[in-house]
């Protein structure tokens, strides 16, 4: 994602208003796009669509919809960070002539089990017809679709593209939604959003194509990775989880809504979460364009000068230039998201007022937008272990996240409504501090773990 962000940055660079609107605007696709697509043409559909299908129709759109999205996510996690894993090893070697074969073997993989899960679950568990079933699996491969087409497009470092794809198929999903709702109902719906995400698909698709013109072989290159890095595998798997957990388990509350096709749903507590996840946008639009990208310089002159045997001296001004840069960078973002939060805690009732909801959301709302913001600095964290190749304590910090997650999401139920939200909220706190620990303490040492924990020679000699 660092490609795509120098390309970004020099555009925000330009010192003008629409250069920076024009930043933000493709960093918030090139990082959000599905989730953004999701969000957007739900909402659209949802004010529209009341007066031509009703309440009901739509209820049943939205439930397939945020089930599609939560487990096309999880599903696809672990094939989606060892692809990436993969990916980047290839573009680092100079050789992407492997990336076509890739793109579709990890997609007929994914889609293969998918099939295995969705089949059963819309045809024999829930009670909907043949065509809402059909067309609700379809749906659910075409989001995981967009999940993993979206690894190789931001690489292309092809910008206009990405926000185009996203935007027009936007446009198509709900135009075609509210066609098809009248005469079709819910699967209406779904088709024409399903519409908008095979346009997306396509263009993103046809994209890489011709970037990557090369012919289709050794599809399942990247299986030994599962076994070399089963850490990032299982990461991805795990974090996916730890997004969902408390929203799976909130669809047990008592206040939650059992429909007649045996689907579990809390569409306040969802719906709020949603909202909550949206304020994250910008700081993941900053994190691309600037944070990540200032970061990757210090990053690359501290490894490529000691590649190149420079002094002892030069190494540590190297290393304290970077801790400079993560640590900076870590206040701004910590700034940004901060004041996002703090704003969306004060304007609460006006936000649910908004999109009307019910005030007993307001609550909920406020420990959202606390737990986003904290949820939003672990991933920033992660995301920079991970350049350290520290697999294990990314591991160890999303098994943290997930477990306290869930913990403590279960006892907010048990408490009553009034601390619906709470779980979450605290559960991406105390992930965020060991987060922090773990940061702060392996680049405070890194020399030492450049030189003696990731030196290979230094491992083989030891056994």
């Amino acid at each position: 994602m660092a490609g795509i962000g120098f390309v970004l940055r020099k555009l925000y660079r330009q010192d003008n208003l629409s250069g920076l609107v024009g930043a933000c605007l493709h960093s918030a696709f090139a990082s959000a796009g599905p989730w953004l697509f999701t969000v957007l043409a739900l909402g659209s559909i949802a004010l529209i669509g009341k007066e031509l299908v009703g309440v009901n129709a739509l209820f049943d759109f939205r439930v397939v919809l945020i089930y599609n999205f939560s487990f096309s996510l999880v599903v696809s996690g672990p094939i989606f960070m060892i692809v990436t894993r993969w990916l980047s090893d290839s573009i680092y070697k100079r050789d992407v002539t492997g990336a076509p074969g890739a793109l579709f073997g990890s997609l007929i993989m994914l889609w293969a089990i998918e099939l295995v899960i969705a089949v059963p679950f819309y045809f024999l568990y829930a009670k909907i017809d043949t065509v809402m079933a059909v067309s609700a699996v379809v749906n659910f491969l075409l989001l995981s679709a967009v999940w993993l087409v979206g690894i190789f497009i931001s690489a292309l470092r092809n910008y206009k593209l990405i926000t185009r794809a996203f935007l027009l198929g936007m446009i198509v999903a709900v135009l075609a939604s509210m066609i098809m709702a009248k005469p079709y109902g819910a699967a209406g719906i779904l088709n024409g959003f399903s519409l908008g995400l095979s346009i997306t698909v396509a263009m993103l698709l046809g994209n890489m194509l011709a970037e990557y013109p090369y012919p289709i072989r050794q599809p399942f290159a990247f299986l030994p990775y599962f076994r070399t890095y089963w850490q990032i595998g299982l990461g991805g798997l795990v974090y996916s989880m730890s997004i969902w957990i408390d929203k799976w388990l909130m669809w047990f509350a008592p206040e939650a809504t059992k429909m007649s096709n045996g689907l579990l749903i809390y569409p306040y507590y969802d719906s709020t979460m949603f909202i909550a996840y949206l304020t994250t946008v910008p700081a993941m639009a900053m994190f691309l364009f600037n944070t990540e990208t200032h970061f990757f310089e210090h990053y690359t002159r501290y490894y490529r000068d000691i590649e190149q045997k420079a002094s002892f001296a030069k190494i540590q001004k190297n290393h304290s230039a970077l801790m400079r840069s993560i640590f900076g960078s870590a206040g701004h973002f910590f700034i940004l998201q901060g004041s996002i939060a703090f704003l969306g805690m004060l304007l609460a009732p006006e936000i649910i007022g908004f999109i009307k909801g019910n005030y007993q959301q307001v609550g909920m709302l406020r420990f959202g937008l606390l737990g986003a913001f904290f949820q939003i600095l672990t991933l920033f964290l992660l995301v920079l272990l991970t350049y350290f190749d520290n697999r294990k304590a990314c591991l160890t910090i999303q098994l943290v996240f997930l477990v306290t997650n869930a913990l403590f999401t279960w006892a907010s139920i048990e408490a009553g409504f009034a601390y619906y939200g709470l779980g979450y909220f605290m559960a991406a706190f105390f992930t965020f501090l060991i987060a922090a620990v773990a940061m702060t303490r392996y680049v405070v040492r890194l020399p030492y773990h450049t030189f003696i924990t990731s030196n290979m020679s230094v491992r083989y000699s030891e056994k």
